[in-house]
C-alpha cells in the first residue's frame, strides 16, 4: 500500500516542541496583516464626509460604497478560502495583501464616484480573502491546544487596527487631507506584503498533505535550526478517510429535530447585531461630523467603539459558557439598544459619546460573537460547520444591507439623531427575539442541547 500524507503527524511534531522564535515571527506577520486590514477598513469611514465633498456626490451615496466593499469581502472570503485549501495559504495571503495595498493606494487617486466603487469592491475582495488564509496559517503554526486562542488573538488585531486606525486616520485627515489617509494605509500594506514574501512560510500541514517533502524540510529547518527533524516520519501507510468523514452533510438537519425555531431566531439575532455594528462603524463618523463634532474628536469616539468591540469579541465565548446564551445576549443587546438611543439624544456631547462608543462596541461584539459560539454548542459535529457558515452568512446580509438603509433615509432628509434612534431599534428587535426564544418551548437552548447530547 503506498504511503499517504498524514497532516496530523505534523501537528504532533509541532506539539512536541516549545514555540520557536520563527513561529513567533509567523504569528507577528499574520497579526500585522489583520491589523492593517482593520486599519484600512476604518479609513473610508473616517474620510467619508470629505470624500463626498471632493467627488461632488451626496453623502448618502456612500451607503452603496460601504455595501459594495462588504460584497467584495463576502466574495473574497469564499473564493480565497476555497483556493487556499487547493494551492496553499501563503500565495493567497500574498495576493490578498498586495491587492489590499494596491487598491488602497488606488483609492487615493480616484476622481469619480464610479472609480471609487470599483476600487473599493476589488479592495473588499482582498480584505475579505485575507481572513480565512491568515487565520488558518497562523493556527497551523501553534500547539493544537492553542489553536483557538491563536485565532482569537489574531482576530482581535482587526479591532485593534480599526481602533488605532480611527485615531491615526483622523490625524492624517485633519493635517494632510483624505487622499493621504489612503497613501499611508496602502504604503503600510505593501511593506507588510513584501515582508510576507520574504519571511512567511507555507503551512506545514498543507505541505505534508501535498507531499512536498523538500519544502517541508526547509520550513522545519527554519523552525528548529538546532535539531534534525525526521521529515520521513510524517508519512504513514494508512490511507486517509477524511473524504468519507466529510461526505454528505445534511443541511436540512440544521432545521430539524426541534431546531427550526432556535436556528431562525439566532440567524435573526446575528443579522441584527452585525447590521447595528456595521452602521456604527461606517456611518458614525460622518453622522457625528454632520452634527458638528470635529473630525479628530469624532475619530476618538470611533476608536472607543473599536476598543470595546475588540474586548466584546474576545469575551463572548467565556460569557456564554459562564452565564448561558440568554443571560449573555439579552442584557448585551438591551444595553446596546439603550446606549445607541442615548447617543442619538446626546449626539453633541463628547463626554457622553466616548464612554457610549465603548459600551456599543463591547455589547455589539458580544451580540456578534455569542450567537456563533452558541451555534457551535447546540449543533452536532456532522452539521456544526454548516450551521456556523449559515450564521456567518446571516451576519454578512446584515452588514451589506444596513449601510444602504442608512443612506436611503439620509437622502430622505433624516437628521443624524433620528437615524441613530432608528438604529437603536435593531438590537431592540433582537431583545424581542430572545424573549421569544425563551417563551417558545421548542426554541429553548437547554432543550436542544439535551437532545444533542443524547
Amino acid at each position: 500500500m503506498p504511503a499517504t500524507p498524514a497532516p496530523g503527524a505534523a501537528a504532533a511534531l509541532i506539539d512536541s516542541r516549545p514555540l520557536s522564535p520563527y513561529q513567533r515571527l509567523v504569528l507577528v506577520l499574520c497579526a500585522s496583516v489583520i491589523f492593517l486590514d482593520g486599519l484600512d477598513t476604518q479609513s473610508i469611514s473616517v474620510a467619508t464626509k470629505l470624500m463626498a465633498v471632493s467627488l461632488n456626490v451626496p453623502l448618502a451615496s456612500f451607503g452603496a460604497v460601504f455595501s459594495v466593499l462588504q460584497l467584495g469581502g463576502l466574495i473574497g472570503t469564499f473564493l480565497f478560502g476555497y483556493l487556499a485549501d487547493r494551492i496553499g495559504r501563503r500565495p493567497l495571503v500574498i495576493v490578498a495583501a498586495l491587492l489590499i495595498g494596491l487598491l488602497t493606494l488606488g483609492t487615493a487617486s480616484v476622481e469619480t464616484y464610479t472609480q471609487l466603487m470599483i476600487v473599493r469592491f476589488l479592495g473588499g475582495v482582498g480584505l475579505g480573502g485575507i481572513f480565512p488564509c491568515v487565520l488558518a496559517l497562523g493556527a497551523e503554526y501553534v500547539h493544537s491546544k492553542s489553536k483557538g486562542l491563536a485565532v482569537a488573538l489574531l482576530f482581535a488585531n482587526y479591532s485593534l487596527g480599526a481602533a488605532l486606525g480611527a485615531v491615526l486616520n483622523g490625524y492624517v485627515l485633519a493635517h494632510a487631507g483624505w487622499r493621504a489617509v489612503y497613501v499611508v494605509g496602502g504604503t503600510l500594506s505593501i511593506i507588510v506584503a513584501l515582508a510576507i514574501i520574504v519571511w512567511l512560510p507555507e503551512s506545514p500541514h498543507f505541505l505534508v498533505s501535498r507531499g512536498r517533502t523538500e519544502k517541508l524540510r526547509r520550513v522545519f529547518a527554519r523552525l528548529y535550526p538546532r535539531e534534525h527533524v525526521d521529515i520521513d516520519s510524517l508519512r504513514v501507510q494508512t490511507p486517509s478517510d477524511a473524504d468519507a468523514a466529510t461526505r454528505g452533510v445534511p443541511v436540512r438537519e440544521i432545521f430539524s429535530g426541534g431546531r427550526l425555531g432556535i436556528t431562525l431566531l439566532l440567524l435573526g439575532i446575528l443579522a441584527l447585531s452585525y447590521a447595528t455594528i456595521k452602521v456604527m462603524t461606517v456611518w458614525l463618523m460622518p453622522l457625528l461630523q454632520t452634527a458638528g463634532i470635529p473630525v479628530v474628536k469624532a475619530s476618538w469616539v470611533l476608536a472607543s467603539l473599536d476598543i470595546g468591540s475588540m474586548i466584546g469579541l474576545g469575551l463572548a465565548g467565556y460569557v456564554v459558557s459562564r452565564f448561558g446564551p440568554t443571560r449573555s445576549l439579552l442584557p448585551a443587546l438591551l444595553l446596546l439598544a439603550l446606549t445607541t438611543m442615548l447617543v442619538s439624544m446626546e449626539i453633541s456631547k463628547l463626554a457622553v459619546l466616548l464612554p457610549s462608543g465603548f459600551v456599543i462596541g463591547l455589547t455589539g461584539g458580544i451580540g456578534q460573537s455569542a450567537p456563533l459560539a452558541l451555534f457551535a454548542i447546540i449543533y452536532p459535529t456532522r452539521v456544526r460547520s454548516t450551521a456556523l457558515g449559515l450564521g456567518g452568512a446571516a451576519g454578512q446580509v446584515g452588514k451589506i444591507a444596513s449601510p444602504m438603509l442608512v443612506a436611503t433615509v439620509l437622502s430622505m432628509g433624516w437628521k443624524p439623531d433620528t437615524i441613530l434612534l432608528a438604529v437603536a431599534v435593531l438590537p431592540a428587535i433582537g431583545v424581542l427575539l430572545i424573549l421569544g426564544m425563551r417563551l417558545s418551548r421548542h426554541a429553548k437552548v437547554s432543550g436542544v442541547s439535551q437532545r444533542v447530547s443524547t
